[in-house]
């Protein structure tokens, strides 16, 4: 009875905990996924967050950080463990003398323990020269792909904030040819002026309406784009939200400034490269250096006629020695 409480208080606990689980994921969806004031900073944060090209370039990085422990466990040493149990139906025999004359028991086991540590070898000597610079070009490529990622939703921002304020422009200019046209009708009609003048305003309004009929469809297409460089669900509304007048003093550029080709990511990764390369001619050359192992062993046999007493009395033996080739 006491068991059957306690499972069933457990089963209780397990569920509750699930629920609550369940409930705080379903509360932080909706606020991770959604932008109050999609800012250039914010936009930019949520796409370096989401974007799937910088989680696979992450996701890369930590692959390449696991290989390269791979690699350089070589240099640990390599413990084995076998165990062996044999049966024999016949023993074998041998004529000795004139005599047959069988070897051996019929039950025979062995304990093996061998450890094998490498002293010298050119690929676990090349993991170790180039384990840093495999670090490097990991992150080079991480922070290339960030800035990928960065460069294209600015250049994205700003394309829809240039088609919105030609949105806005053309929303004041139907104002005016709105009213340019009506002045022009009245003047026509009043016979101040000839038809010219109502002709123009009318071709003119009805190109300004093409032109704010097509910047809101590419308006569309704008957001769209760049909810997809960011990651941002599609079915919801992006706000733009942008300060003018912190946008003209970012634009200040210190012109003073000289060019610098190492702090360009391209530069870094090229030359990154370079090294691997240099070191990957240095592992050929070591084509010609020796293999050098040293090894050891600790095993434990045990033989009877007996199953039941083969474990009683054990015959162990071990060795050391080294290997170069």
């Amino acid at each position: 009875m006491i068991v059957t409480l306690q499972t069933t208080r457990s089963k209780i606990l397990m569920a509750l905990l699930g629920l609550l689980f369940q409930m705080n994921g379903f509360a932080q969806s909706p606020k991770d996924s959604v932008l109050q004031a999609a800012t250039l900073d914010n936009v930019v944060g949520y796409a370096l967050t989401h974007q799937p090209a910088v989680k696979q370039a992450e996701v890369d990085e930590e692959i390449a950080n696991k290989l390269i422990k791979g690699k350089l466990a070589d240099w640990y040493p390599q413990i084995n463990f076998t165990y062996n149990y044999y049966r024999y139906l016949d023993l074998q025999s041998s004529i000795i003398g004139g005599n047959v004359v069988r070897f051996g028991v019929e039950n025979t086991s062995s304990a093996q323990l061998t450890a094998t540590q490498n002293i010298f070898n050119r690929d676990a000597l090349l993991a170790s020269s180039t384990a840093s610079k495999v670090r490097i070009q990991a992150g080079q490529n991480t922070s290339r792909s960030k800035i990928d990622v960065v460069v294209n939703v600015t250049k994205a921002f700003y394309d829809v904030l240039a088609t919105m304020q030609q949105i806005n422009v053309s929303q004041e200019s139907i104002i005016r040819l709105e009213r340019s046209l009506k002045d022009a009708k009245s003047r026509y009609t009043a016979g101040v002026a000839d038809k010219t003048d109502y002709k123009r305003a009318t071709i003119l309004l009805t190109n300004t309406r093409a032109s704010l009929k097509s910047n809101e469809e590419l308006l569309k297409y704008k957001e769209e784009y760049l909810k997809t460089i960011m990651g941002y669900p599609s079915d919801l509304d992006l706000g733009i939200a942008y300060d003018s007048i912190a946008m003209e003093n970012d634009v200040l550029i210190d012109t003073l400034q000289t060019l610098n080709y190492s702090q360009h990511i391209e530069y870094q990764i090229l030359y990154t490269q370079k090294e691997l390369q240099e070191a990957n001619v240095k592992y050929s050359n070591w084509a010609f250096l020796p293999t050098l192992n040293a090894f050891g062993a600790y095993i434990l046999n045990y033989q009877n006629n007996s199953f039941s007493e083969l474990y009683n009395t054990r015959y162990p033996y071990s060795y050391v020695g080294a290997t170069l080739a």
